[in-house]
């Protein structure tokens, strides 16, 4: 049976459930789900000092339990805590051998972590039948690792092709219908939606300043997510948060998931106010902060935001059309529905690229754009062109973002902020131009 919890996490209202477990936990600071629900949340909104204390509070009170491991090992991971991170990733391996996410954890924590008899311990996991096909996507782009490594291109894209089939039909059900979101409504309706407005009054949500970041996976987003976190504003980062798609998802789900559904009768309506009470319950808003939002796919949202946030900016960073899809591909994205072949990548690349087109002819002044390969090669200046589109007062020492330890990302990118940027490679991704 799902819990309430269980539908408020689901649906992101992550504030509405927050308040509810606080005042659980001031009862009963031992309720196992309370503490649990308590890290879930607390790690959706960023904040991983919070959710590593009730994570490690449950495993005080009930020691071991697999889940707990993974979710503290995960945020020691996004901590960079490299170290801490694999001790946990190792104890789940000794106390249950055929958990495959420990093993990617490991992966994903330093290449070298898998060694040849791993691997073959992976290849063996890999022909049982009893591991879902989840996990044998992370064993199959494990190995399309190591032999891109070992320089074996077509043996890497066999491994890559198996791997992104497996995350995809692992995922069925939903992946069908994020492919019909993507493909069938929001391309065609991006600008072609209907506010109800009856009684609508703006809130405080109206003083917040937003600044949302747009783009591509794999796109330097990580970057400038870092960089604008060191203002000396108050900022907060709530990461690839996806408040605003949820909220859209709140109302236009049902009709356009509905088996009774006709795409040419279908009419992209936003009640303003279910909408700005549904930001509300996900977002935790404060008056004079900055809040940054890196859900990418907000590209296809900017319409519906200046609705609620007039004054927001947003931040589009990008690379060469190539590099992006190979970057794309090569990547474990499991839950992107379009990022598992080429043909669904270009797709919606092509897409993307019509809808911010069009946003940046209506809304010029709303929209930067950020070359990756210019990021790279003219840090300062680039950087710098960035703070003044926010209004941040900008200074040289924010470029040194890798230094802080408080760095927090849940992206592929958390090892790679924690170093300077390194100039941009025009050969990386040549050699796969093929598959293009």
């Amino acid at each position: 049976m799902i819990s309430n919890f269980q539908i408020l996490m689901q649906k992101g209202n992550y504030n509405q459930l927050l308040e509810s477990l606080e005042k659980i936990h001031i009862q009963n600071e031992k309720d196992l789900e309370c503490l649990f629900f308590l890290g879930r949340v607390h790690y959706q909104l960023n904040n991983p000092k919070e959710s590593l204390f009730y994570f490690k509070k449950y495993n005080q009170l009930k020691p071991n339990n697999i889940l707990i491991l993974f979710n503290i090992a995960m945020i020691l991971q996004n901590l960079g805590k490299v170290k801490e991170s694999e001790k946990i990733y190792g104890k789940i391996i000794n106390q249950s051998p055929n958990e495959v996410r420990a093993y990617y954890g490991l992966f994903t924590l330093n290449e070298k972590n898998i060694d040849e008899e791993l691997i073959k311990k992976l290849i063996d996991l890999n022909s049982k039948d009893k591991i879902s096909l989840s996990d044998k996507s992370l064993i199959n782009f494990i190995l399309s690792k190591v032999q891109q490594k070992k320089g074996h291109i077509d043996n890497e894209i066999k491994f890559l092709k198996i791997s992104h089939q497996q995350a995809y039909e692992g995922n069925l059900n939903y992946n069908k219908q994020s492919d019909f979101y993507y493909n069938e409504i929001i391309p065609k309706y991006f600008n072609k939606i209907n506010f109800l407005e009856k009684n609508f009054q703006y809130e405080e949500l109206n003083f917040t300043n937003m600044i949302f970041i747009i783009g591509l996976p794999r796109s330097g987003s990580t970057f400038i997510e870092s960089i604008l976190s060191q203002s000396s504003h108050e900022i907060k980062s709530f990461g690839e948060f996806h408040g605003i798609n949820m909220s859209i998802f709140d109302q236009i789900a049902e009709k356009i998931y509905s088996s009774k559904f006709k795409l040419k009768e279908f009419n992209l309506e936003i009640d303003k106010n279910l909408f700005q009470k549904s930001l509300k319950n996900k977002f935790l808003f404060k008056n004079n902060q900055v809040i940054i939002d890196k859900s990418l796919e907000n590209i296809f949202n900017i319409e519906i935001i200046l609705q609620f946030f007039p004054n927001a900016k947003f931040i589009h960073t990008f690379r060469n059309y190539e590099d992006s899809v190979i970057a794309i591909y090569q990547s474990m994205l499991s839950e992107l529905s379009w990022a598992h072949d080429i043909i669904s990548i270009k797709k919606y690349i092509n897409n993307y690229k019509k809808v911010i087109e069009f946003f940046k002819t209506r809304y010029p002044d709303k929209i930067l754009d950020l070359d990756i390969e210019k990021l790279t090669n003219s840090k300062e200046s680039e950087a710098k062109k960035v703070f003044e589109f926010c209004n941040l007062v900008w200074d040289k020492k924010y470029l040194n973002y890798y230094d802080n330890n408080k760095l927090f990302s849940k992206t592929l990118s958390f090892k790679q902020i924690r170093s300077k940027i390194d100039k941009y490679d025009d050969n990386k991704y040549k050699k796969y131009y093929h598959l293009i």
